[in-house]
């Protein structure tokens, strides 16, 4: 594992430098349009474009628990893609130093026609986990998500709430350098969410670095000592988790709003 560049006394884990991600309207809808344009040929009109994100910079150190607050449309989903290594930036560059382990959405990544074991063994091979030590944790993973019964059967009939307790386990279970949680969360109940919430503590106090996602901001306080909140791409302010949760819910929640 690359420990990244120094940031004063701390490694870096996540850097975002001068990051940029433009996306053209339309642009997929007509292969031929899309030719047009590429070729320059006579007529041909360039869709428009929608900015995602624009200039963002921002470094997340070894071991720090990472929050991300935006209204929909703000960029958030985007920023976490290119961190994932799903998307490129059309600007910039972003630098992930360590093994990224990214639970983007409910089911992300899983194939519905297979079943839940044999999910959770593709998922851990992926991200480059031998089969012996996924099998050694098969039980610990069905265990934390409560789904011995259930390890057998294709996810295509899982509920969504059981597709999030199955993804959050996984990741408690197999090892990584950054883990990234986008809504998780979101549609399990409050017993569950509060295992989940205190499994993040433990990996950020033993020292993982976390980068978690959430339209809850009493679930962000709780778990994020650091918040970068994103308005229409930009980076509207990067600080302590009090401040910019204060800042961004009078913003958007105040009854002026």
């Amino acid at each position: 594992m690359s420990a990244g560049r120094e940031n004063g006394a701390r490694p870096v884990a996540v850097s975002a430098r001068s990051l940029s991600k433009r996306y053209r309207l339309g642009e997929h809808r007509s292969l031929q349009q899309t030719v047009n344009v590429v070729l320059r040929r006579p007529g041909a009109t360039t869709p428009p474009s929608l900015d995602a994100l624009v200039d963002v910079n921002f470094t997340v150190n070894r071991g720090e628990a990472f929050g991300l607050v935006g209204t929909n449309g703000s960029g958030k989903s985007t920023l976490l893609q290119i961190l994932a290594g799903t998307t490129l930036p059309t600007g910039g560059e972003m630098e992930v130093h360590g093994r990224v382990l990214p639970l983007l959405a409910v089911g992300a990544g899983f194939h519905g026609e297979l079943t839940g074991a044999e999910n959770v063994t593709l998922f851990g091979s992926s991200l480059g986990i031998p089969r012996e030590v996924i099998a050694q944790r098969m039980d610990a993973v069905s265990s934390f998500a409560e789904l011995e019964r259930h390890m057998d059967t294709p996810v295509k009939r899982f509920s969504s709430g059981m597709l999030s307790r199955l993804s959050f386990a996984i990741a408690m279970q197999f090892p990584a350098d950054v883990y990234v949680f986008d809504e998780v969360l979101a549609v399990v109940d409050g017993e569950f969410q509060g295992r989940c919430i205190d499994e993040i503590k433990r990996l950020h106090r033993e020292g993982r670095t976390v980068v978690f996602v959430s339209h809850s901001l009493d679930q962000v306080s709780q778990v994020c000592d650091r918040v970068i909140w994103l308005e229409r791409g930009r980076v509207e302010r990067d600080g302590s988790s009090d401040q910019v949760l204060d800042a961004y819910e009078w913003r958007h929640h105040s009854p002026e709003t």
